[in-house]
């Protein structure tokens, strides 16, 4: 059986042959430019605008959308589509909860109608003080504020990303913090200043004694992202572990698949890795039973450099337990040129692709072409492309002639 990893590629026997048993009919002038993007093409009503956000303009940038968003807690630059649906997210659960905090006929919701508001203005940012009754609010959240309307994300000052300024010291404020995001459907350690700073405010006054503060405010929301059971089971190791205890769980459950000592420590130190990602993408591996080489994919997820990468990550680890849970078992993980694939236990090759948007280029050309030319010469019983996004038309035809199956939008179709 030929190794998966033995091909060694030079750039002279790469392309010899032009395939040779493959049907290869690319050409220069099939190469295409970034397309004018049309956010009713791209995206679904739910995400292109709501009563507290809009989308204001879409750009492409190597295989990523560029997103511009304007909401009532403020102006976002989003970097990728699967970034778009976590801060659209956020900021309906954020604005429907203080729209509800408004409304409630009680105590607490007076104190908030007049000191946390939201302003009808939708480039306006959330503007807040203290809660009178909360001892620990005061100086918290003033300051976290005051850094934010001066420009600096207060939850990443350091530009190690100190994940642990999101954990409350207090356990008892922690422990109404993890509450608080799992019941609305948040993450406790999101990038998102204004969603630390309402959690911060949730979990200050219930630990100051107002114990059913957002008791309730997810029942009639909105969520754009649909959760599955296997979210809701993170969800609920988020919920009911400090950081510290999810950190002693992931090193187990890595142990458990036989990952280096050397390379545990270097996942569970990642600066860019938040603990929502790192548990999330150790929930999905630890459930690929008996697949081979699960240390590289640990070394791919160390590659990351911003957030965008962690939830790529994050999602690519998902679609790994589907594909060997209902569509193949898997046999292998491995890097091939750069990029994430398998080998399935029928021998069939699957090449991994991340972009939003593959866009057909003179090097996606070589890349896949060396991708089919390898799987050929390998004897492998088909290959196979899985994107987490779209293809573009180009695209698509261009892998059909290098033989390719296509599946898109992976985690969409299920």
């Amino acid at each position: 059986m030929a190794r998966f990893d033995s091909y060694i590629s030079s750039t002279s026997s790469l392309f010899l042959g032009c395939l040779c048993l493959i049907s290869c009919n690319v050409f220069a002038d099939s190469y295409e430019s970034y397309p004018v993007l049309n956010s009713n093409e791209i995206l679904s009503t739910e995400y292109r605008s709501s009563t507290y956000h809009r989308v204001e303009s879409i750009e492409l940038e190597n295989g990523f959308f560029q997103f511009i968003v304007e909401s009532n807690i403020g102006l976002y630059h989003v970097s990728s589509l699967e970034l778009l649906k976590k801060r659209v997210s956020e900021i309906v659960i954020v604005s429907q909860a203080i729209d509800q905090y408004e409304k409630q006929n009680s105590e607490l919701s007076g104190e908030l109608r007049s000191e946390l508001h939201v302003s009808g203005n939708s480039a306006v940012d959330i503007i807040t003080s203290p809660f009178k009754t909360a001892t620990n609010l005061a100086g918290q959240l003033t300051d976290n504020l005051d850094a934010t309307f001066a420009g600096e994300d207060p939850y990443l000052r350091d530009r190690s990303n100190d994940y642990s300024l999101r954990e409350p010291q207090d356990p008892t404020t922690a422990a109404h913090k993890r509450n608080a995001a799992f019941q609305l459907g948040l993450d406790m350690y999101s990038s998102n200043s204004k969603v630390q700073s309402f959690l911060n405010a949730v979990a200050n006054a219930r630990a100051a004694g107002r114990v059913t503060a957002g008791v309730g405010l997810n029942n009639s929301f909105n969520n754009p992202l649909k959760k599955n059971k296997l979210d809701l089971e993170i969800g609920y190791l988020l919920k009911t572990n400090s950081s510290e205890d999810l950190e002693y769980h992931n090193i187990q459950k890595l142990i458990e698949l036989g990952i280096s000592r050397k390379l545990i420590r270097s996942f569970i130190n990642h600066p860019i890795l938040s603990p929502t990602n790192k548990t999330t993408i150790v929930f999905y591996l630890s459930r690929l039973d008996k697949v081979n080489r699960l240390d590289s994919f640990i070394r791919f997820v160390l590659t990351a450099k911003n957030e965008v990468m962690a939830l790529t990550f994050q999602q690519l680890s998902k679609v790994l337990w589907y594909y060997h849970t209902n569509n193949e078992k898997i046999s292998s993980f491995n890097m091939y040129r750069g990029q994430p694939a398998i080998l399935t236990a029928s021998r069939h090759l699957v090449i991994f692709e991340d972009a939003d948007l593959l866009i057909w280029s003179e090097d996606k050309e070589k890349q896949y072409a060396a991708f089919a030319q390898h799987a050929q010469k390998a004897g492998y019983n088909g290959w196979e492309i899985v994107s987490l996004g779209s293809l573009s038309a180009m695209s698509s035809m261009q892998l059909g002639e290098l033989n390719f199956q296509k599946q898109t939008n992976f985690l969409e179709a299920l």
